[in-house]
């Protein structure tokens, strides 16, 4: 209760006129934001470059004037949990104000500054709401900030060791001889395709919640939604593992997908990547023992339709759509080879995952509960 009501007194404070400025619906700008950075200029320029940055970063059909080209074309994609922060039904777009929390002086005309997306419910209850709290990097170029995401300055005491083709980034220890294995994987498999081993960059975190607060958030869902996981940004082969762990598999196999198939289906490209490399750090055979449980105790649910659903999940966390897709690249590969797996990836024109199946291994939506029994019946 007491938190509730501390939520409630600081969004109360955080509206009205601060420093001379006005808040409003674009921006509110918490009491505290400025205490460290005394100059009025500075405040006023980093004000108007925030509400520039935040009205622009929407317009997916130009370029947002507050971002560095070249560092957008070159980065992880650094603001994309801030296309969607403010709105949420019924209430509709701009739900949640966003609000300047606080300012920090890093040196060099570089500031930190911190972000909340924050609401109060219009109902009885009034109940305040918390979406994202979030850092971000401002940097002095020419006559106004731009934007970037933290991670380069939250990993600046970080360690940096190359093992082969991969680049470890980590806080603490690196395990070497899981490190070569990952490196010897990304070999093999670019063999298996027969195309040269990618260079991968791979930052190793303890868990997701040190994996989010190394990319700037204080508080994000996505945080706490299991004990083990990661991001991947193909375009970059930038590998993010919050499984305490050198190797993942997983998410390196969708920096090759991404290349080589480019009609490729999440289903498949999720499919195979667990097949390949399990998912939550948990491989397919046992993911396959909590697939199997979960349809003997729901034999209710449509198969068809919780093999294309990825809100579905089972034992671990994982979506049973992984698991059921893992198990077909499985069967497909072991019977029709790598140019079978080919085909999964290369659907026709029009052609949903169940046609796909049908075309290439005789499996269609009719035959398809059947045929996952029996693969699950070995195990």
């Amino acid at each position: 209760m007491k938190k509730a009501v501390f939520v409630i007194l600081i969004h109360i404070v955080f509206v009205g006129k601060i420093y001379s400025q006005q808040s409003d619906s674009t921006l509110i700008i918490g009491k505290p934001a400025f205490y460290l950075i005394p100059d009025t200029n500075v405040r006023v320029e980093l004000t108007n470059s925030l509400k520039g940055f935040l009205k622009a970063r929407s317009d997916a059909a130009n370029p947002n004037p507050f971002i560095d080209s070249v560092y957008l074309k070159e980065s992880v994609e650094p603001f994309y949990w801030l296309l969607t922060a403010d709105g949420k039904k019924p209430n509709g777009k701009n739900f949640f104000i966003p609000t300047l929390l606080t300012v920090m002086p890093i040196g060099g005309q570089r500031y930190i500054m911190k972000l909340a997306y924050m609401a109060v419910s219009n109902g009885e209850s009034n109940i305040p709401e918390l979406k994202i709290i979030t850092s971000f990097e401002a940097r002095k170029i020419g006559s106004k900030y731009l934007f970037y995401n933290t991670i380069n300055y939250n990993t600046r005491l970080y360690n940096v060791k190359e093992v082969g083709n991969i680049k470890y980034v980590y806080p603490n220890k690196l395990d070497e001889e899981k490190a070569k294995k990952m490196n010897d994987f990304n070999a093999s498999f670019a063999k298996k395709f027969n195309v040269a081993p990618l260079k991968v960059t791979y930052y190793k975190c303890e868990d997701p919640e040190q994996l989010f607060k190394m990319l700037g958030f204080d508080y994000i869902e996505n945080m706490y939604y299991s004990l083990a996981g990661g991001l991947a940004y193909p375009w970059t082969n930038t590998l993010l593992a919050g499984n305490n762990s050198e190797l993942y598999e997983h998410e390196l196999v969708h920096f090759y997908t991404s290349i080589l198939f480019e009609h490729k289906t999440r289903v498949v490209d999720e499919g195979y990547a667990t097949y390949i490399g399990g998912s939550g750090g948990i491989n397919i055979d046992s993911l396959a023992v909590f697939a199997k449980k979960y349809i003997n105790a729901n034999v209710t649910s449509d198969i068809c339709d919780v093999a294309t659903d990825f809100k579905v999940r089972v034992d671990g966390g994982v979506p049973i759509t992984y698991i059921l897709s893992g198990l077909v690249c499985k069967d497909v590969e072991e019977r029709l080879g790598i140019d079978g797996i080919k085909k999964l990836f290369n659907p026709e024109p029009q052609e949903d995952y169940f046609a796909t199946l049908k075309r290439i291994n005789g499996i269609g939506k009719e035959e398809f509960p059947k045929y996952i029994k029996t693969l699950l019946a070995k195990y």
